[in-house]
């Protein structure tokens, strides 16, 4: 006979429940589901039947429940991998070579020579692409030499 493990009881039951309405991430509701049941006296084993999950994970809810409450109980996002550069200096990358004509090609080597950080084709092809939305085309190279006006000095002409 399994034995009933020992819950804090951080806030009344009916307050539990009460968050447990308004909650809105799927996984958090999953977890005061959990915490519920065990207010209500199941063990450990009946609730992970229930749940459809490991009797470990619950184990590891209901220990995050009895250390910190309700904030144990949200998910930890670790963030991922750091980026090698700041995303900021992108903005500067591009007003440097605007006009340049450069390909991806072009620009992974230019910021290997300028900025020191190594990047592949696909990574630098979805930041221009996707984050910064530069617009597809062919690369011309503008004539540096061009004045503002050119346009209209060749209507009066």
């Amino acid at each position: 006979m399994p034995r009933k493990p020992k819950v804090f009881r951080h806030i009344p039951q009916d307050e539990l429940e009460r968050i447990y309405r308004f909650e809105t991430n799927s996984r958090v509701k999953d977890r005061l589901l959990a915490i519920i049941l065990l207010y209500d006296g199941k063990n450990i084993y009946d609730v992970s039947e229930i749940l459809r999950r490991c009797d470990r994970t619950i184990k590891e809810w209901l220990s995050r429940w009895n250390k910190e409450g309700y904030q144990g109980l949200v998910p930890e996002r670790g963030g991922g991998r750091k980026w090698k550069m700041p995303y900021e200096m992108w903005d500067d990358i591009l007003k440097e070579i605007d006009g340049k004509g450069m390909t991806i090609s072009d620009v992974v080597d230019y910021v290997k020579t300028t900025r020191g950080v190594e990047y592949s084709y696909k990574r630098v092809w979805t930041i221009l692409r996707k984050k910064k939305k530069v617009k597809y085309g062919k690369p011309y190279i503008q004539n540096q030499k061009r004045p503002e006006n050119a346009e209209l000095d060749l209507k009066k002409d």
